[in-house]
């Protein structure tokens, strides 16, 4: 089932000329920054995205007591930005510290979970690392929604899993990084509260307001 977009992003219109400027300038740098490949439909499963991003083997879970569950981790992310646009909703005006301003925005979902390959894609229980564990031991109902969101919001905004860093598992090792690597060139402002409330089914939600360094 579709979720509510858990990741919202904000760009001051001063830094660009459109919206679809607007979503490249945040696509494209977040690309870069966390070397983020891209899939475009048509692919299982698209639940209506635009386009998606994916990295996987991450974070490789090895347990000897329970060998037969082992895996590795996948963060993937969903853009929404052509809905938006289409029932002119793509633009809004905040009220920032040196007045009110207009903002270009979209959305997207991201969530980290089993990664594709294994078969145990998406879920498993007793992962300590995608599983009910540490923040999320005793959260009840769907796994998806109450874990693989949050655990995706937090590496987009943080780089970080359960607030650990999530590094590449190849031969550099270099951290994945996230929205707050943008901060070398912009000004990123980062707000978070819970979800599901009303039609938003998933547990909290991530608003991303970036905006020219003065």
């Amino acid at each position: 089932m579709p979720r509510y977009p858990n990741v919202w992003f904000y760009v001051d219109a001063s830094l660009v000329k459109s919206h679809g400027e607007a979503v490249k300038f945040v696509t494209r740098r977040l690309r870069e920054k966390m070397r983020l490949p891209e899939y475009f439909p048509p692919f299982d499963n698209p639940e209506g995205c635009d386009y998606e991003v994916r990295v996987e083997h991450l974070q490789p879970w090895v347990d000897r007591a329970q060998r037969q569950l082992q895996h590795a981790h996948a963060f993937h992310m969903r853009y929404y930005y052509s809905a938006l646009n289409s029932a002119v909703l793509q633009k809004v005006r905040l009220d920032r510290k040196q007045g009110a301003r207009d903002f270009y925005r979209f959305a997207a979902s991201a969530h980290y979970e089993v990664e594709h390959a294994n078969p145990h894609h998406a879920d498993v229980e007793t992962c300590p690392i995608c599983g009910r564990a540490g923040e999320y031991a005793a959260v009840k109902g769907n796994l998806v929604e109450q874990v693989h969101d949050p655990l995706g919001l937090e590496l987009v905004l943080k780089g970080t899993i359960q607030g650990k860093q999530v590094n590449f598992e190849d031969w550099e090792h270099r951290p994945l990084g996230g929205i707050t690597a943008l901060s070398d060139q912009l000004l990123v402002s980062i707000v978070e509260f819970p979800g599901q409330t009303s039609d938003r089914n998933t547990y909290r939600i991530g608003i991303v307001v970036l905006e020219p360094k003065k």
